[in-house]
This record gives C-alpha cells, sequence and structure tokens, in this order.
C-alpha cells in the first residue's frame, strides 16, 4: 500500500471564478508522503438523442489550461517537490457533464485513444508522461451501474496496461454511490484511492460524518478511502468545516482515515485567509495543528 497519509488537491477549469495561474506550490506540506494535484476535467464529447439528452462518444479533452499546466512545467514541480504526483480527473460536475455513452463499444475504444493521447503524447516530456494516474469523477450517470463498471472498467484496464505505474481513483458521492460500489466491486485491486464528496450532501453533525465514512469504510476499505471537503461556494451548506475538521480529527484518532482532499484551488485563493483549507488539512493528518 502507498504511503500515508495522502492529501489531494483538485484543480478545476471553472468559468465561475477566476482562472488559476499555476500549481499551488504553497500549499505543499513536505512532510506529506503523497501530494497530489488533480487536474479537472477531462470531459467528454456529446450528441444529443432525440429527447434533448447528452450521450456520450468518448472522445476527451482536457478543460484546464495546457499552457499553463504544461508537461514541462509538471516536469518541473516534481522535480522541486519529493512526493508530488500530478493526476488528471475524467468526467465533469452536475448534469452538465453526464456518463451516458451513445454505444458502449465505440465509447470504450474512443476512450481509450483520446486518454491515452492526453497522457502519453500531450503530456510526454523527454519520452516519459509526467501524468501519474487518473481520477474517475462522474457525479450525474444516466447509464446503468454495470454498464458504468463495464465501461470505466476496460478503460482502467487498458491505461494500466499500456502506462505502468498509472495510479487510479474513484470519486463516489450520495446520488451516484451504486454505481461507484459496481465499479469498485470489479476492480478492487486496480482501485487506489476513493475521494468520497462528503460535500455532495447534508452532513449536519460530526456524528453523522463520523458514522458516514465508517460504512463507506465496509465497501471501500480504510486504506483507500479519503474525505473530502469543498471550498466553491455552490456546495456551501451541506457540511461545515467545523464538521468536517472535528470529524477528520476523530477518524484520525481511531486510524480509519487515510488522507483528505480538497476541492477546489481556484474557489480556496477567493476564501480568506486564502488556501486556508488546504493547510489546515495537512496540518492536521501530519498532526501539526
Amino acid at each position: 500500500m502507498s504511503p500515508k497519509p495522502i492529501f489531494r488537491e483538485y484543480i478545476i477549469g471553472s468559468k465561475d471564478v477566476p482562472p488559476i495561474e499555476g500549481f499551488a506550490v504553497e500549499i505543499i506540506n513536505k512532510r506529506i508522503p503523497q501530494f497530489h494535484f488533480i487536474l479537472a476535467f477531462a470531459s467528454d464529447d456529446y450528441v444529443e438523442d432525440g429527447s434533448g439528452k447528452k450521450q456520450g462518444k468518448g472522445n476527451f479533452r482536457a478543460n484546464w489550461n495546457v499552457t499553463k499546466f504544461s508537461a514541462k512545467s509538471i516536469r518541473e514541480l516534481k522535480a522541486d517537490y519529493e512526493g508530488v504526483k500530478v493526476v488528471i480527473s475524467l468526467g465533469g460536475r452536475g448534469t452538465d457533464f453526464p456518463f451516458n455513452p451513445k454505444d458502449k463499444e465505440i465509447w470504450i475504444d474512443n476512450a481509450k485513444k483520446s486518454l491515452n493521447e492526453i497522457i502519453s503524447v500531450l503530456y510526454k516530456f523527454h519520452h516519459e508522461t509526467v501524468i501519474d494516474g487518473i481520477d474517475i469523477n462522474y457525479e450525474h450517470i444516466e447509464s446503468s451501474e454495470d454498464d458504468f463498471a463495464y465501461c470505466i472498467g476496460k478503460v482502467i484496464d487498458y491505461l494500466q496496461t499500456t502506462i505502468s505505474g498509472l495510479v487510479v481513483s474513484i470519486a463516489p458521492s450520495d446520488p451516484v454511490l451504486s454505481h461507484y460500489k459496481q465499479l469498485f466491486k470489479a476492480n478492487p485491486n486496480r482501485i487506489h484511492w476513493v475521494n468520497y464528496q462528503y460535500y455532495d450532501q447534508k452532513v449536519p453533525s460530526t456524528h453523522e460524518f463520523v458514522n458516514l465514512h465508517k460504512t463507506l469504510i465496509d465497501t471501500f476499505g480504510v486504506d483507500k478511502l479519503l474525505a473530502g471537503f469543498s471550498t466553491d461556494p455552490n456546495d456551501k451548506g451541506n457540511i461545515s468545516l467545523e464538521i468536517f475538521v472535528e470529524g477528520v480529527l476523530q477518524l484520525i484518532a481511531s486510524g480509519s482515515l487515510a488522507g483528505i482532499f480538497v476541492s477546489d484551488a481556484q474557489s480556496s485563493r477567493l476564501i480568506e485567509p486564502p488556501l486556508y483549507v488546504e493547510k489546515k488539512a495537512q496540518e492536521i493528518l501530519t498532526g501539526s495543528h
């Protein structure tokens, strides 16, 4: 198992907040064994069916600024900070980016090609990729649990076979939890981390937060399950920072938490003090809070 604790930070190409100019290196705590920046999102290309529903073709493209987050900049980042990895997240937030393949087999073939193009060509530096992993992050899924597990599983299998050492994470949330459970059940050894989005549901107390996490451990395992907090104003009100902090302190004390992730860097720069949540989370993980 990979070293713990782990901290992960989403960098989302959102149109709602000013774009981030580069990696937020000021939040990297060198006492964290693994620090992951997650570039979001590589999103599907869609067509509409007769009823106006979006159907995916499997042709992924990067929605972040590939000039600001280039292969060269990632190589330099990793050279300066030991333990830092860079991951790309597939999917997107909300109903604008559903998982709903128009044709399963065509979607799988296109996804393999387009994602390999991003990882192994767009992000190649001196004959090797600088991307360390992928993150599956669909918040809206139209297909069945079996189809989701089948399609995503085929893509994971191909990319891990093609690209040596590729780390894979999934990002379940309450509305689509059954889909991610099916995916995990079918690929338990291929999935390294589980970024659970606590901010996508109402969590009114520390007690409920801790109990929910322990219930999720039964499915995903204590060594892979990470707790997530969002600084996006659109997620405000579902779980407070006070409940989240108290909950993770209790989980760490009982040996029930492998790490924390925060979404996202752009929104965190707008709060006061900027990037407070990221720094606080890492202090908690290293016992220096």
